[in-house]
């Protein structure tokens, strides 16, 4: 299998971890991220890498897990994905991502807290 870059999305914001009063403004700023870089759906199958850049923890109870970081960033990615084909609620149709790369940290000198996504198609041989 190759794979095919499609997109670099920069977004800018405080990542939030799945089921946490923040994950709503994460979501809406990396829609907003993928609509400003016009990428469009498509019928594929998908390698995504994400790097986090985490702002400073408010209080003690503030951490991130990674694997929490990443379902609500999977989850606000229809506008790469398109959406899951079945009877229920609107999803992105992140089921047809196949590999996940992820890291997380604190921002570099000049960066703002928010996360760069890179994806892939994976296209056969």
């Amino acid at each position: 299998m190759t794979d095919r870059h499609v997109v670099t999305i920069q977004v800018a914001g405080r990542p939030a971890a799945f089921a946490t009063a923040h994950e709503k403004p994460w979501k809406d700023a990396v829609r907003s991220a993928i609509a400003a870089s016009g990428v469009q759906p498509q019928d594929a199958r998908f390698a995504v890498r994400l790097e986090f850049r985490l702002a400073a923890a408010r209080n003690a109870n503030e951490v991130w897990d990674l694997d929490n970081l990443i379902k609500p960033t999977l989850d606000a990615m229809e506008g790469v994905f398109g959406i899951r084909a079945w009877r229920g609620t609107l999803q992105p149709a992140d089921d047809r991502v196949d590999r996940i790369a992820a890291v997380k940290r604190l921002p570099r000198a000049g960066e703002v807290p928010g996360a760069t996504i890179d994806v892939w198609v994976i296209e056969p041989d």
